[in-house]
């Protein structure tokens, strides 16, 4: 399974990529946006772990634009705003998966799992 993560705070972005990586997910990384549109535009991808807050363009605009390229992608959100309004435009989104900053590293395995179940 292939996931690209994407998270503008890279010791985040490093643990995701770390922790899924050693529980045997092919695991692929950027701090951008745009970078990672065109990772998913470029090949096969299982899984899209993007953080709701980055400069440039947000989280829900990258899962907006990602579904237009593939629209099978599961997609989880990682968030520091667990608010009622961001949970429910990332569930009106379609995401598979919510991730609250902070959270440990059982917390991503099981939320990334359950998404990809």
């Amino acid at each position: 399974m292939r996931i690209l993560v994407v998270d503008d705070e890279k010791p985040i972005l490093d643990l995701c990529v770390k922790v899924l990586g050693r529980i045997g997910y092919e695991v692929d990384g950027t701090t951008e946006g745009e970078v990672a549109l065109s990772k998913i535009a470029a090949g096969p991808l299982d899984l899209l772990v993007v953080d709701y807050k980055m400069p440039g363009i947000n989280g829900f605009e990258v899962i907006r634009r990602a579904r237009t390229l593939n629209r099978a992608l599961k997609i989880v959100l990682i968030t520091g705003h667990g608010t009622r309004e961001v949970v429910g435009e990332a569930i009106d989104g379609g995401v598979n998966g919510i991730l609250v900053k902070p959270f440990t590293p059982d917390e991503l395995t099981q939320t990334i799992n359950a998404a990809l179940a």
